[in-house]
């Protein structure tokens, strides 16, 4: 029942509208209560202007409407708030955020039924929605797209490039714009070593 309900939601319109009607009802308790974390908790970054739930619901809002894509965005930053630290100079950090709420989206996933391929796909975008600071180069390029996975590059970079437009600079892409542009290169350079059925176009 509760996936259901969930996936109409995140396949509507504006989905915000709806995770926000679960949390006024007090129907999310029952559903994904990880979420209620998320409310109110300030980010103390000037990288955002919103707490992580009004943060979480603007990428939500902003990506195409495919339901591994919207739950991949709903739970992006699942684990934001057991990650939190404050530094000397009173600025919050999340480090391995990414990894914890990839973590955490398959748990959460699993006690609401969803098949295991789905909750791989939702895992790996989650795991992969925070390339900006990762050590990329053009000898480690292979390897990410491989982690990844090539079928899943452009889901991936659509995650990505929602996630930037939910913060306080939502126009700076210079970073995802790198690597997207290194990936592409390197598949064209190989397109020849690539089966076609496993290759594709970054958009």
């Amino acid at each position: 029942m509760y996936q259901k309900i969930l996936n109409d939601i995140l396949l509507s319109e504006k989905p915000s509208h709806g995770i926000y009607k679960l949390i006024e009802t007090g129907e999310m308790k029952k559903i994904i209560p990880e979420v209620l974390k998320m409310k109110g908790f300030n980010q103390q970054t000037h990288y955002h202007d919103k707490d992580v739930l009004d943060h979480t619901m603007a990428v939500l809002d902003s990506i195409k409407p495919t339901l591994k894509l919207r739950m991949a965005a709903l739970l992006h930053d699942i684990s934001k708030p057991d990650c939190f630290t404050v530094d000397e100079k009173g600025r919050g950090h999340f480090y391995g955020h990414h990894i914890k709420s990839a973590e955490q989206s398959v748990i959460i996933l699993k006690r609401l039924g969803y098949d295991d391929d789905f909750i791989q796909e939702v895992k790996i975008l989650i795991r992969y929605h925070y390339i900006k600071d990762m050590k990329i180069d053009e000898n480690r390029v292979e390897k990410f797209i491989n982690e990844v996975g090539r079928n899943r590059l452009n889901d991936m970079f659509e995650l990505n490039i929602a996630d930037i437009k939910g913060k306080a600079d939502p126009n700076n892409f210079d970073s995802v714009d790198r690597i997207k542009d290194m990936c592409l290169k390197y598949l064209r350079e190989n397109e020849t070593k690539i089966h076609c059925e496993d290759s594709i176009i970054i958009k």
